[in-house]
């Protein structure tokens, strides 16, 4: 019996240091996985959006300056605004490639909806799953305008994971429903915190994607990855 219990006797230990390995090993596997949540960005309902100062410029550096574009701007009629905000009526774009980082991937409108955020009226456009998201109050190609689009960077779809990667000078195609293709120049590179700072904050970031009288292309995403308290603006010209 002595010697029966000697050769079994490590068993025990054996097997708790074998748990105690599964449990990290599970624990690294919940960590390294994205977040369960639903992402909307919201943007101001009235107003335009002025070129970015150099102090939220930020180019070859990339250094954050504000984070997580939750854009949120107060209007005194938001339901109102919504209906304002149409340019004229164009092609909405159905297809979205940025060869420099690898994005080819397919649009979707995606509807506005009025909320109130800290007791202030603003406009929410929810976040596409597995494609880019087109604003669809915003403009069309071709139009003097803001054609906003918005995509996941790490939930699914993944569609703008590579986004943080594109340069400036870099080259955006944007194909719309009549099968024309329009270019696009990237101009500026801009990183906006939105989780811990004050709604006034917020504000200013949802000017960046509110209506311009200058055509332009806006992308939109958070940051960084398996983080996501910063968005990232990517802005574009159209190619001369």
């Amino acid at each position: 019996m002595k010697s029966r219990w000697g050769r079994f006797g490590l068993l025990g230990p054996l097997l708790a240091l074998c748990g105690v390995a599964l449990l990290f090993m599970a624990a690294q596997q919940r960590s390294s996985a994205p977040p369960s949540r639903t992402t909307t960005i919201s943007i101001p309902a009235t107003g335009s959006a002025s070129a970015p100062s150099e102090a939220t410029r930020v180019a070859t550096e990339r250094s954050p300056i504000n984070d997580d574009l939750v854009n949120s701007a107060p209007t005194e009629n938001a339901t109102t605004s919504a209906e304002a905000m149409p340019v004229a009526p164009g092609s909405p774009p159905t297809h979205l490639s940025i060869p420099s980082v690898g994005i080819d991937q397919p649009i979707v409108e995606v509807p506005a909806q009025v909320e109130t955020v800290s007791g202030q009226q603003v406009l929410v456009w929810s976040v596409a799953d597995y494609a880019v998201g087109h604003n669809n109050t915003s403009a069309d190609p071709g139009q003097p305008g803001n054609i906003v689009l918005a995509g996941h960077d790490d939930w699914h779809g993944e569609v703008f994971r590579n986004l943080h990667s594109v340069q400036q000078g870099a080259e955006i195609t944007l194909t719309t429903a009549d099968d024309q293709s329009h270019h696009y120049i990237v101009t500026d590179i801009l990183y906006r915190r939105e989780v811990g700072v004050p709604l006034s904050e917020r504000l200013i970031t949802g000017e960046l994607i509110g209506p311009t009288t200058d055509e332009r292309l806006t992308l939109v995403t958070c940051w960084p990855y398996g983080v996501d308290d910063h968005r990232l603006i990517v802005i574009a010209k159209p190619a001369p």
